[in-house]
């Protein structure tokens, strides 16, 4: 949280508490001074409570998004079952997808691992991060010797507004042989 909030909330923590204690009659009821975040940092400059999320930041220190309107992301169940396919083997078999359309990417299947044949997909040591979503992990294809580097995907801490995906992986359409969705 932007320290300018930080301290904004302090000084309303206190407020409250001095008017409790100004009257400690049963009857009185407390009088509390409202406080309205004006948009202005002390200095003077113009401040939104967007611009103030926009700085914060993770344990790691990297930059934290949150979807708005200029960035929207969407998650919905597809309502039907979805299939991933690679080297003959069924990688996903799922009647529980997740959709996420994010921005303006093409929509994203997510499957709950108990539905990912995980014995086929082993996780490497690559990573990326995304400040909507989190850091993510990489898993890659091994069968019958065809190797698929980072063919799926996981977000296995992800942000708050992308929670649902915890748990679930994607595939790259281009690294398997299908991902079919029945209507």
């Amino acid at each position: 949280m932007n320290v300018f909030l930080r301290k904004k909330i302090e000084q309303v923590k206190i407020l409250n508490f001095a008017a409790l204690k100004s009257d400690c009659s049963p009857n009185a009821r407390p009088r509390v001074k409202s406080w309205v975040y004006t948009g202005k940092t002390p200095r003077g400059g113009a401040h939104t409570l967007e611009a103030a999320m926009s700085d914060l930041v993770s344990a790691s220190g990297k930059p934290v998004k949150i979807p708005g309107p200029d960035h929207p992301i969407a998650l919905t169940r597809h309502p039907a079952r979805v299939v991933v396919r690679a080297g003959g083997q069924t990688l996903a078999d799922s009647h529980n997808a997740l959709i996420l359309q994010e921005a303006s990417y093409p929509p994203v299947f997510y499957f709950p691992r108990e539905d990912v044949n995980m014995a086929l997909l082993q996780k490497n040591e690559h990573v990326s991060y995304c400040p909507y979503k989190g850091d993510c992990s990489y898993f890659s294809l091994a069968l019958k010797g065809e190797q698929g580097t980072n063919t799926a995907w996981s977000y296995e801490m992800p942000y708050n507004a992308v929670v649902a995906i915890k748990d679930h992986l994607a595939f790259y359409p281009d690294k398997v042989a299908e991902i079919r969705a029945e209507a």
